[in-house]
């Protein structure tokens, strides 16, 4: 495992915070105390940040903002990831037909980080903002590690804070590669993913302690996914997320909704389960992404 630059790390924790609060600019007693920095380190950063113009510092109010830079580098990354792209255009159609929030996400060796958000936002929703990041700890992420490698899916495995059930992991892999898509229901731990931003007002972005503990929750609940659907039974339906696959048949992104009506019917689930998986598919079509089974 590579070495960690603290320095490095320090920088990404402003730009995702800044990415999560697009047109609002903080000084850097805000930055410092909404990152856990001290004033001097944050300082060092900020420094170098606005120098490469990845910042910009208002001359009168001295607060801080996304600089130009990240403009260039965000429309370069559009251009390697047209996926990204398209996907956006996609969901905020999904939203309106669902009447649900609804979100492209991709996944980072440690992370879910929300790319793109869509819709007006459903008064269920957990609300995420672009820029956010959630651990990918199981039971998260199922919809990324159904056609992961299999190291992926053990390293994955083995960031949870508690022993699972490997059989039931390994149905509820085999249960989205069958459908299609993952889906998983509301409780707590939609409520445990709501609760940082709703402390702290932060990015998402937990501190070491916080995001322990945030993935201790979400480790012990195993009744997450929804394995099996009646067509008549009744349920909290948390979210229905659906993969887009790359020209190689990898998960690039997913497109996830979330903020239902309580009380859906599992009928009612199928159809939200498979419009999202149809987006998804159109996505992965006009991207030239092979599609897998």
């Amino acid at each position: 495992m590579a070495r960690p630059a603290p320095a490095a790390e320090r920088a990404l924790t402003i730009i995702d915070l800044l990415v999560t609060h697009p047109g609002e600019q903080f000084t850097i007693s805000d930055l410092a105390r909404r990152t856990g920095m001290s004033l001097g380190s944050a300082h060092a950063v900020l420094a170098v940040l606005e120098e490469r113009g990845y910042l910009a510092r208002h001359p009168v109010r001295r607060t801080y903002g996304l600089g130009p830079a990240l403009v260039s580098a965000g429309m370069a990354a559009l251009d390697q990831h047209p996926a990204i792209r398209v996907a956006t255009e996609q969901i905020g159609g999904l939203a309106a037909e669902l009447d649900a929030d609804v979100v492209v996400t991709a996944a980072t060796p440690v992370d879910i980080v929300f790319v793109a958000v869509g819709g007006r936002g459903s008064r269920y929703g957990p609300g995420f903002r672009e820029g956010e990041r959630v651990p990918l700890v199981p039971p998260l992420g199922l919809v990324f590690m159904a056609w992961a490698h299999a190291d992926e899916v053990e390293a994955w495995l083995g960031r949870a804070a508690v022993d699972l059930d490997r059989d039931r992991v390994d149905v509820a892999l085999a249960t989205v590669r069958d459908r299609g898509y993952a889906l998983g229901r509301v409780g707590e731990v939609g409520r445990t993913l709501a609760a940082p931003r709703a402390s702290s007002g932060s990015s998402g972005a937990a501190d070491g302690g916080s995001r322990e503990s945030l993935m201790e929750t979400i480790s012990l609940h195993g009744d997450y996914d929804l394995p099996n659907i009646e067509p008549e039974k009744e349920y909290e339906l948390g979210m229905a997320s659906a993969p887009v696959f790359d020209a190689d048949g990898r998960v690039f992104v997913a497109i996830t909704a979330s903020g239902f009506t309580p009380g859906l019917t599992g009928r009612e689930v199928t159809e939200i389960g498979e419009r999202v998986k149809a987006c998804a598919t159109v996505v992965t079509k006009q991207t030239r992404g092979r599609l897998r089974g």
